[in-house]
């Protein structure tokens, strides 16, 4: 009898174990789905996509990246570059492989950042939510929309998996560890924490009740740091080893510590920047107005940080991810924009789960929910404004073709949109803009492809100093260089003085949101 009733136990308990888990991969399957449609609705080639295209489309050989500087002295970024030659070439220059890579990307980093979480103690439902929230937050999803932030995915992607092998034991998973922390490094030049959080992680583990060793082994202080430093400090010895190997061969490429001419912020204005960029990292930068913003995602901050202080146990393990993970920020001068934001937000959503789960199952749905309707209406207004720099495209390429035809090089668009020389020559049918063209837009700081037949005429358009450092990105022999920032362009006499034959071109939205260029030439002479 007693036999009987213990099987009929296990049995329910088979049962409600198989329908919790039923549930949460039908939630899984349907977070995963709202975030696919964003991809698929929201997603375009924007701003400094059309540098790493120009790269895909113009450089032969994509492993000279590694080994040459063809980033004018700025930055060094190898593996991204050969990611984006990879897809160019799978796509036949089609965004749906940019698309589907940064899809793939986001959710293999929500899926480690759970393996994470349970690798340094968290209960399964704190990194489940932290997954789920990290996959639907609106600011990450934006980073992973913009095919440039690739960088940054690929970074936190292979950081994290680095780190959950390092929680492994045994000495293959080690060895992985090492190899994928390359692979960070390589990516972008922010994964270079990844040994300090590699410190944490393991001392997260060690100080697991279940793990440690009994407290006479420990009773003396020295004995606790010889621990310490055993445990947490000499398994990431390779992870260091390997990050001075990469300063070592990135200084040698770039023949210096790397960088750009741009701006830089005041370190005050640095610090409002990074604390913008935690409170966008909950809110996103659209579509609340920046005071709704900073107040709703502030609170929040706030609130899941008293709560998750509350939880006590390792909640001191996001708030140092955190930290850490903004230390080499600031580096940048201007640190504005969701990418930079997406590996801190690893710290973020786990601290914003933990804090959730001392709630209540009610409170971890309620906030998975609030951060997936506001990432709807955040995609709402990214596949608006995709359709409007669409539209935007295809009028400006319309005016330049019909120009070109006419014999007409150069043209000067208003209300245009960053870097749209390169946008109009690299994704227009061959053919239909011939060389030699040249489109200035009024947009500060854009990049051209510019022709060897109009480079000496046109260098007085170009920034000084020059964007990128050196003066020019060279792909393929090819020249993409930077024009005047705004308080440096020319005045209207001297370009219509040096260049008389440019065009004045006006691309006007209507009120149904098409876009038409309209040649006021004669009107400004």
């Amino acid at each position: 009898m007693a036999r009987q009733f213990s099987c009929a136990q296990r049995a329910a308990s088979c049962d409600i174990l198989w329908r919790m888990r039923a549930k949460v991969v039908i939630a899984a399957a349907l977070l995963l789905g709202l975030v696919a449609w964003d991809f698929a609705a929201a997603t375009t080639f924007v701003g400094d996509d059309y540098l790493f295209l120009a790269f895909a489309r113009l450089e032969p050989n994509p492993l000279l990246a590694f080994t040459r500087d063809m980033h004018g002295g700025e930055y060094y970024r190898p593996l991204s570059m050969l990611l984006w030659w990879m897809l160019n070439r799978v796509g036949q220059g089609a965004e749906w492989p940019f698309a589907l890579a940064g899809f793939l990307l986001h959710a293999g980093s929500a899926a480690l950042l759970v393996a994470l979480g349970r690798g340094v103690g968290f209960s399964f439902r704190v990194s489940l939510t932290a997954g789920a929230l990290f996959l639907v937050a609106p600011a990450e999803r934006e980073a992973a929309l913009w095919f440039s932030a690739n960088t940054d995915l690929l970074a936190t992607l292979a950081t994290l998996a680095a780190l959950v092998c390092l929680l492994r034991a045994s000495r293959g998973w080690q060895v992985a560890s090492v190899g994928l922390a390359a692979l960070a490094y390589f990516s972008k030049e922010t994964a270079l924490v990844l040994p300090a959080l590699g410190v944490a992680a393991k001392f997260a583990v060690s100080v697991d009740p279940s793990r440690r060793r009994p407290a006479a082994e420990n009773a003396e202080g020295s004995g606790e740091r010889t621990e310490f430093f055993r445990a947490c400090i000499v398994p990431v010895f390779p992870h260091m080893a390997v990050a001075g190997g990469y300063l070592i061969v990135r200084s040698t490429v770039l023949r210096g510590l790397g960088g750009t001419n741009d701006p830089v912020a005041p370190w005050w204005g640095r610090g409002l920047q990074v604390a913008g960029g935690l409170v966008h990292a909950v809110t996103a930068y659209a579509p609340l107005p920046k005071a709704l913003a900073w107040l709703v995602g502030g609170s929040v901050l706030l609130v899941a940080g008293v709560f998750a202080v509350r939880a006590r146990g390792r909640a001191w393990f996001p708030v140092l991810w955190t930290l850490l993970t903004l230390l080499l920020l600031p580096a940048a001068g201007w640190v504005v924009g969701a990418r930079y934001f997406y590996l801190p937000a690893v710290g973020l959503m786990l601290m914003l789960a933990l804090a959730a789960d001392t709630r209540g199952v009610a409170a971890v749905i309620a906030a998975v929910s609030l951060l997936a309707v506001m990432g709807v209406g955040s995609t709402a207004a990214r596949v608006d404004e995709v359709r409007h720099y669409r539209a935007v495209l295809a009028a400006a390429r319309e005016v330049v073709a019909k120009g070109a035809q006419a014999g007409q090089t150069i043209f000067l668009m208003r209300n245009a949109v960053k870097d749209l020389d390169l946008a109009l020559k690299l994704t227009s049918p061959t053919g239909r803009l011939p060389q030699p063209l040249l489109v200035i837009p009024d947009v500060p700081a854009s990049f051209v492809w510019m022709p060897d037949a109009l480079a000496e005429r046109a260098r007085f358009l170009l920034a000084r100093p020059p964007l990128p450092p050196k003066g020019a990105y060279r792909f393929g022999g090819q020249h993409i260089m930077g024009l005047a920032r705004r308080e440096e362009a020319p005045d209207l006499d001297e370009v219509l003085a040096r260049l008389p034959e440019i065009r004045f071109i006006e691309l006007v939205t209507d009120g149904r949101g098409q876009v038409t260029g309209r040649d006021l030439t004669d009107s400004r002479r």
